[in-house]
């Protein structure tokens, strides 16, 4: 059966107060273009004030929220699109684009390049609403061109976007690196507070406030992560993952994974093994 490469413009304005509330991870690449209006967004364990103009481009199975920022009116414009449209234009290099290289980054545009990009990501969003003429073929030439158009920008960028990096971010970061490096343990909410020589009421709300996420919820996202890169790279079983990954029992694993990836272990390992 003949994959098609999966290409995906959505254009969304708010004017409430909005947290993004659901656990977001998934094996697609992520382009988020703030419009107008101000977010917070954590990625790969740090967060970044945007603003509007502002791109950020988002690796496949990395964990990622957007949380309210300044006045509760903001509009955005996302795209997605899969690992099979990459491997369509690999013969001209466009898995070579900086982008792809390293981590996720966010990238402050001018206001010519925002015109530029703006450009190509509304007639995106046209091409699709339209669906005319072999629309879908003409959808992935532009992406290719928004693509090299942020790969060339990138280039020219003489400094990357720093995260934010106040003292109670600077204490979050620090819990992060902390349970990276500890997941595969039984770990214990009043135990971590002690650690960090905080209460455990005061830790919870301090973390849930600046990531987007609790505790708990990163860590189940953590340890999924860590259990889809051995499902991929051993030949372990189902069981021996689990445990290795942290998961104090099967079935827990089993819910916590089809409930994050949107599908089994075994159905993971066969789909990314072809």
């Amino acid at each position: 059966m003949i994959h098609e490469p999966a290409v995906f413009v959505e254009k969304l304005k708010r004017d409430q107060p909005f947290n993004m509330e659901s656990e977001h991870i998934h094996d697609t690449y992520e382009i988020y273009y703030l419009v107008a209006g101000e977010r917070y967004y954590y990625i790969n364990d740090r967060i970044y004030a945007l603003q509007a103009g502002d791109l950020v481009f988002i690796h496949k199975n990395q964990l990622h929220r957007t949380t309210n920022k300044g006045g509760a009116e903001h509009e955005r414009i996302l795209i997605n699109f899969d690992d099979f449209f990459i491997r369509n234009f690999k013969g001209i290099g466009l898995d070579e684009l900086s982008l792809f290289q390293g981590e996720s980054f966010l990238l402050r545009l001018s206001v010519h390049e925002q015109g530029r990009i703006s450009d190509l990501l509304y007639m995106m969003l046209r091409e699709q609403s339209d669906g005319g003429l072999m629309y879908r073929p003409y959808l992935q030439t532009l992406l290719v061109q928004l693509l090299i158009v942020l790969g060339r920008v990138r280039e020219e960028k003489a400094e990357s976007v720093n995260p934010e990096n106040s003292d109670i971010q600077k204490r979050i970061y620090s819990i992060v690196e902390y349970l990276n490096a500890h997941y595969p343990q039984g770990l214990n909410l009043d135990e971590l507070a002690q650690h960090f020589f905080i209460s455990p009421t005061y830790l919870c709300r301090i973390f849930k406030q600046t990531t987007g996420f609790t505790i708990f919820e990163y860590m189940n996202h953590i340890r999924v992560q860590k259990a889809q890169s051995f499902l991929i790279h051993t030949n372990w079983k189902i069981t021996k993952i689990a445990e290795e990954a942290g998961f104090d029992s099967i079935a827990h694993f089993q819910r916590m994974f089809k409930r994050i990836t949107g599908r089994s272990p075994l159905q993971y390992r066969k789909q990314n093994r072809r």
